[in-house]
């Protein structure tokens, strides 16, 4: 982001970023990463508060290169906002929809919960929880995220489902297509 992040935003970028990366130790294959430059085109260079990225198989989407910022779309984007950030929310969302992320999250400090934006047909289409509460991860097969949990910030909760969502038959079919060529 261009501005430096809040404590409020940094704190909630950490916890978040915790429960991803209890779902990549599940995951073999993966890059978790806070704050580095995606370059999703010649003239479009951004820091995401977090991204996941598959990093072989047939879901990869964008290489580390030099190990300097990815190349091409990550797989899964978390991004934290002041609520004077609005332009800036729209500006990735679109680029994000332009250039193939397959889930962005963006999490506004005042708000309940992020809004959850899943790329269907091309587009950015909101995403709401299941009757039981949960967004199921398509970018990422077996994250589950309970919103009712996320909304009160019980972290050990949230990483309890998606320890139950890493066991599911949709996580073990995506690990094979990171395993198989």
């Amino acid at each position: 982001m261009k501005d430096e992040l809040n404590i409020a935003q940094a704190a909630t970028l950490a916890d978040v970023s915790m429960c991803i990366n209890h779902y990549r130790l599940s995951t073999p294959g993966l890059y978790v990463c806070v704050h580095v430059p995606v370059q999703l085109d010649k003239k479009t260079r951004i820091v995401p508060g977090l991204i996941a990225q598959v990093n072989c198989g047939k879901h990869k989407q964008c290489d580390p290169g030099s190990y300097d910022y990815f190349s091409g779309p990550p797989n899964f984007v978390f991004d934290c906002f002041k609520d004077d950030q609005a332009d800036e929310y729209k500006f990735r969302r679109e680029c994000f929809e332009r250039r193939g992320v397959k889930e962005y999250v963006a999490w506004f400090l005042s708000a309940k919960l992020p809004e959850w934006n899943r790329l269907e047909d091309g587009k950015f289409q909101r995403v709401r929880e299941d009757p039981e509460g949960l967004i199921k991860s398509s970018a990422l097969p077996g994250l589950w995220i309970p919103m009712g949990a996320l909304e009160k910030r019980d972290w050990w909760c949230v990483m309890a489902t998606i320890s139950r969502g890493v066991t599911r038959r949709g996580h073990r079919d995506f690990m094979a297509t990171l395993w198989k060529d």
